[in-house]
């Protein structure tokens, strides 16, 4: 392969790694910056409108912000430390500080009311598929993708630029 060629392969996969994690970090600085949560859809209990596999992006609510169909994040009031997204479909008579909840692909309602102490936030906005890649992301898959291929090719360069330094002729003095 020519110089030449080599130069045109190096900015056409320059351009097209650019091209995808220049808005990606964009995406994920301005997550960050403005305090939002990613979640990935694991199960199909709110199918059709969040797929499996969907990225959710969800903000910090006030559980009195809270209305009747409003899909909220919340901690599963019969098992602590899973969280869960359903709708919102209204206020307990009871306790107008707790919700009853229900996923859009299920027929009734969740067993257990949710205590406004347990409500995590609300889903802004959704991307399908996409919760599936940054899942598969995680470590160490995103570590061997972002850091270990991107050394190994500079690596490769370096030992590649060594090696034609040491093989080219010394000058002779004249």
């Amino acid at each position: 392969m020519t110089d030449r060629w080599r130069g045109w392969l190096a900015a056409a996969l320059a351009a097209v790694v650019v091209s995808l994690l220049l808005p990606l970090a964009t995406f994920l600085v301005a997550t960050w910056l403005l305090g939002w949560q990613l979640q990935h859809v694991l199960s199909g209990s709110m199918s059709p409108t969040y797929p499996v596999g969907s990225l959710l992006v969800t903000a910090q609510i006030d559980a009195s912000d809270v209305r009747a169909g409003m899909a909220i994040v919340f901690e599963d009031p019969l098992e602590p430390g899973h969280i869960v997204t359903h709708r919102a479909i209204g206020p307990v008579p009871e306790d107008a500080s707790a919700f009853h909840t229900r996923g859009d692909a299920n027929a009734v309602p969740d067993p257990a009311a949710v205590p406004a102490r347990l409500v995590r936030g609300k889903v802004l906005w959704s991307v399908s598929g996409l919760g599936a890649v940054l899942d598969w992301l995680k470590w160490p898959n995103g570590f061997v993708l972002l850091v270990g291929v991107p050394g190994m090719f500079l690596l490769a360069s370096e030992l590649r630029r060594r090696i034609s330094i040491t093989r080219r002729p010394n000058p002779t003095p004249a």
